[in-house]
C-alpha cells in the first residue's frame, strides 16, 4: 500500500469517528452523505420504549429486535443476503452502540418478499410477537397501496404491536421505488398520530436524485431493492435514529384512544388446527407446508376423493385468507362463500409466483351473529392442489 493511499484511508477513518459509528459497509460510495443521513430522520417519537430497550442493553440483558416488512427487509439484492441486509447491519450497530454484552442481542428478520402490511398484521403473532420484541421496525412503504384497506391494515398492525405484552418501541421506515412511489404520506400521518419514531429513506434518496446529486443506480440495481451500498446506507440512517432517540428524555407513552383509519385488524385472531370455529375440514387436510415462515397449513390434494367444503363459523366482521401461490398448473382455485353467497375466488396459481404467500381481506358483514364461511374447490379444480396457509378473523 502506498503512503498516499494509507494517508487517505487514515483521513477517512478519522472523519468517520468524528461522525460517530463507522458506516455499516466500508464499500458505500461517497454519494451517500451525512446530510442525507440527517435528512432521513423524521422524528424520534415518544422515546420511553426505546430508552427502556437501551437500558436493558446497557445492563447486559437480552434485547430482542424484530424487522417486519417485504423484500427490502428480507434482504433482496443484498449479497450475501443474511449479513448485508439493512436489518442485520443496523441490529449489529445497535449492539455496538449500547450492548454491554453483544451476545445478548436477539435479532429476528421477519421480512417476506412481495407482501404488504395486510399479511404483516395477519402473521404478526407468530412472526413478531412470539419473539417478545423490545424494538420492532416496520417497512411496507413500497408494498402497500394508498387505498382504505391498506391504511386499515397498516394502522391495525401498528396498534397490534403497540398493545402487545412486551410493549416494544415501534419504528416506521419509509422506502421508495424507482418511480418515486412510496406510501409514506399516509403512513407518516399514522406514525405522527401514534407518536412513533420515523425514518424516511425516500426523503434521503429521492431528494438527492431530484437534485442531480446521485442516480437511482447508486442506490439500487433494479426497480426497488437497495444494493449492498443502499442497504448499508439504510443501516446508517437507523443508527443515526438510535443516537437521536437516545438523546431525548423519555415521558410515559399513552396510546391514542381513537384511530385515523380504523384498527379493527389489531384484534385479529388466527385459526388454529383444532379451533372450535372449524365445523368441518371437508376436502382439506392439515399438515406440513413449506412457504417462508409458514410450516403448517390446510391442503387440498389432487388425490382426495372427498370434495366437500371446509366450513367455519366465525363471530367476526372480516377475515384474512392467506394462500400459497405457485407457478404450477397443478395448483387450482377455491371459492369463499359467506352465508350462502360467493364472496371471492382464491387462486393458488400465478404466472409470476415463486411459492409466495398472498393475502386477501374479506368483509363478512355485521358480527351480530356468527357467519358461516365455506371454502370449497372451484369447478374444474376438484382434482388440483390448493394450499391454505392461514385464516385470520376479527370483529
Amino acid at each position: 500500500m502506498s503512503m498516499n493511499i494509507f494517508r487517505g484511508l487514515t483521513l477517512m477513518l478519522a472523519a468517520a469517528l468524528l461522525l460517530g459509528a463507522l458506516p455499516a459497509l466500508a464499500e458505500a460510495p461517497a454519494v451517500f452523505t451525512q446530510e442525507m443521513i440527517e435528512r432521513s430522520f423524521l422524528t424520534a417519537g415518544n422515546t420511553e420504549r426505546i430508552q427502556r430497550a437501551i437500558s436493558k442493553a446497557k445492563n447486559g440483558e437480552d434485547v430482542s429486535i424484530v424487522y417486519l416488512g417485504g423484500s427490502i427487509t428480507e434482504g433482496s439484492a443484498a449479497s450475501p443476503q443474511k449479513t448485508k441486509c439493512y436489518a442485520y447491519l443496523s441490529a449489529q450497530l445497535f449492539a455496538e452502540k449500547f450492548m454491554a454484552d453483544k451476545s445478548r442481542l436477539q435479532y429476528h428478520n421477519a421480512g417476506i418478499s412481495g407482501t404488504p402490511s395486510l399479511l404483516g398484521v395477519t402473521r404478526c403473532e407468530k412472526d413478531v410477537l412470539a419473539h417478545n420484541p423490545d424494538i420492532v421496525f416496520v417497512e411496507f412503504a413500497v408494498n402497500d397501496g394508498g387505498d382504505a384497506n391498506s391504511r386499515l391494515a397498516y394502522e391495525s398492525l401498528v396498534c397490534k404491536l403497540l398493545e402487545s405484552p412486551s410493549q416494544p418501541a415501534v419504528v416506521l421506515i419509509f422506502t421508495v421505488g424507482e418511480t418515486g412511489w412510496s406510501a409514506q404520506d399516509h403512513m407518516q400521518k399514522i406514525g405522527k398520530h401514534y407518536d412513533l419514531g420515523m425514518i424516511s429513506i425516500k426523503d434521503a434518496v429521492w431528494t438527492q436524485i431530484q437534485q442531480g446529486q446521485m442516480t437511482w443506480r447508486d442506490y439500487s440495481s433494479d426497480y426497488v431493492h437497495p444494493n449492498n451500498a443502499g442497504h448499508a446506507f439504510m443501516a446508517d440512517c437507523i443508527a443515526y435514529w438510535f443516537d437521536q432517540a437516545a438523546a431525548v428524555a423519555p415521558v410515559p407513552y399513552v396510546l391514542p384512544k381513537s384511530g385515523l383509519n380504523g384498527r379493527t385488524l389489531a384484534a385479529i385472531q388466527n385459526l388454529g388446527k383444532d379451533d372450535p370455529a372449524i365445523l368441518s375440514m371437508g376436502c382439506f387436510d392439515y399438515g406440513t407446508v413449506a412457504c417462508y415462515s409458514y410450516k403448517q397449513g390446510w391442503r387440498h390434494m389432487s388425490n382426495l376423493n372427498e370434495n366437500g367444503p371446509m366450513i367455519l363459523s366465525l363471530d367476526a366482521s372480516l377475515m384474512t385468507v392467506v394462500v400459497k401461490q405457485e407457478r404450477n398448473t397443478r395448483c387450482g382455485k377455491a371459492e369463499v362463500w359467506v352465508d350462502g353467497k360467493l364472496k371471492t375466488t382464491l387462486n393458488c396459481y400465478a404466472d409470476n409466483a415463486w411459492g409466495n404467500p398472498v393475502t386477501q381481506l374479506i368483509y363478512l358483514g355485521r358480527s351480530d351473529a356468527p357467519h358461516t364461511v365455506e371454502i370449497r374447490m372451484a369447478e374444474g379444480s376438484e382434482t388440483k392442489t390448493f394450499t391454505l396457509l392461514d385464516v385470520g378473523y376479527a370483529k
